[in-house]
């Protein structure tokens, strides 16, 4: 029996869980080593979905929140709250919520997330760390009509989340004043310096062991129990494995002496650019011909910023060598562009099994169209999990991504615009809403600034410069440094 114990030794000793790359772009940031990796996830999944194999697998969906919070107690048993930061190399770990403003100065946004999750928080015993995802508060969580029903609605970055209002899930929701779902448990030791590192201890978290109260609302993030079990069909495990044996054939053509780790970060950069479009290396002989317009595109802006002429000169030359290293490798590119294809074909088969059991629960995603219109989506993606904690990540990438990409990060954490302010007290209707439907042409959630940055950043720093407290003003333009 395959295990994922035997083929993800990227979380054997895992760090922090900072960033889980996308199964088709292994063999872009890890070269050889990513795309036996990429194929080795596939084969193990295969394996424990298959139609045959009598043994279900945990799964846990992946929530489009946002920002992500870290909280726990570090080995001397202090609690903290923190952001991605208190992962750096000289970590950010809040205390107290004046550290919180200290150490997040330049992202006023996060500071108010951190500072509604510290002050819920804190009186909680802890015996670990957990990772997980703001979802809402009371400034981006309202009551909308769809269709006709009411519905509690929350967008923290890209997907519009929306629970019936008569419903449990929906109840509690409504009567929280902040929400978060949490996905991975950490140990916290002291480095040799006394710096706080985080080791991941599991991937999915138990949180009927974190219960702040009917104030807010805890979620972990497996499937509903309603959800059913995943198994892969015949049929659906022949074409995995067709699409395996691709990947494998289009490897063996790869000379990754030729394709450098350079020349394969450009590729990744300009596969991104493809994605924003709504388009995903379609046709291999277009694709690496725009890559290189889009190279030779990238190349000329810099040579433009020189000003001699001798500069310029040998800056052409360069480009000219470049160019003929790409045409040289134009098969091997051509190769790494199908192999990543059969992954994702791959990948998008058991995305599909996952989202035909999602669209039972009671939590339904939205995304808007180019038009305004609201139309459901379905989750951002999954990380399925087996017995010994290991993950790995399935997304959508044409439809979640590209959505991610089109964001305004200015607009994270904001309430949304044409939100009626709502009634707080628990178990009441709010007397007004938002209105509107699928098919509706405005747009509720289109973000706005009430402050222009460069008034808050001068307000901020004459604050600090005065040594004066500062009032967060949730409305501030947020800052994507985090």
């Amino acid at each position: 029996m395959l295990t994922y114990k035997k083929y993800f030794p990227l979380y054997e000793s895992a760090g922090p869980n900072k960033h889980l790359t996308h199964l088709e772009e292994l063999i872009l940031t890890d070269q050889q080593d990513g795309a036996v990796r990429a194929i080795n996830y596939l084969e193990a999944l295969t394996e424990i979905l298959d139609s045959n194999t009598p043994r279900s697998v945990n799964a846990t969906v992946k929530y489009d929140g946002a920002p992500a919070v870290i909280l726990g107690v570090d080995p001397a048993g202090r609690f903290f709250v923190g952001s991605k930061s208190v992962f750096n190399k000289i970590p950010k770990i809040n205390y107290s919520v004046n550290d919180i403003k200290r150490n997040h100065a330049e992202a006023p946004g996060l500071v108010d997330k951190l500072v509604q999750t510290f002050t819920h928080f804190k009186n909680l015993r802890f015996d670990s760390a957990y990772q997980g995802d703001f979802l809402f508060d009371n400034q981006i969580k309202g009551v909308s009509d769809i269709d006709g029903v009411q519905h509690v609605t929350f967008k923290p970055n890209t997907i519009v989340y929306a629970v019936p209002v008569a419903s449990e899930e929906g109840q509690k929701i409504l009567n929280s004043q902040i929400g978060v779902v949490f996905h991975t448990e950490y140990d916290v030791t002291l480095d040799a310096e006394g710096y706080v590192r985080f080791s991941t201890k599991k991937f999915g978290v138990d949180v009927t062991n974190l219960n702040p109260g009917p104030r807010v609302y805890v979620k972990d993030a497996y499937f509903e129990n309603d959800a059913g079990y995943i198994t892969l069909t015949d049929e659906e495990t022949k074409s995995v494995n067709f699409l395996i044996q691709s990947a494998r054939q289009s490897l063996s053509e790869i000379d990754f002496n030729k394709v450098t780790e350079k020349l394969l970060s450009n590729l990744n950069t300009y596969i991104n650019t493809e994605i924003r479009t709504g388009d995903f290396l379609t046709d291999t002989g277009a694709s690496f011909e725009q890559f290189v317009q889009w190279f030779t595109g990238k190349i000329n802006k810099q040579i433009e910023k020189l000003k001699s002429d001798s500069g310029r000169a040998k800056a052409e030359q360069n480009r000219e060598q470049l160019l003929s290293l790409i045409q040289d490798a134009s098969s091997d590119i051509y190769a790494v562009f199908e192999f990543q294809k059969a992954i994702k074909q791959c990948k998008d088969i058991f995305i599909q099994k996952y989202n035909n059991m999602m669209r039972g629960v009671s939590m339904r995603n939205y995304l808007f169209d180019p038009n305004g219109d609201l139309v459901v989506t379905d989750p951002e993606g999954y990380v399925a999990i087996d017995a010994t904690g290991n993950a790995v990540k399935f997304v959508d990438r044409l439809e979640f991504s590209r959505a991610n990409f089109a964001i305004d990060k200015d607009s994270k954490f904001k309430k949304t615009e044409g939100v009626e302010e709502q009634d707080e007290e628990p178990g009441r209707t709010p007397k007004r809403d938002r209105r509107w439907t699928s098919k509706s042409k405005s747009r509720p959630y289109q973000f706005k600034r009430t402050l222009k940055k460069k008034q808050d950043r001068a307000y901020w720093n004459k604050a600090q410069s005065d040594n004066k407290k500062v009032k967060i003003n949730p409305n501030w333009p947020d800052q994507p440094s985090y």
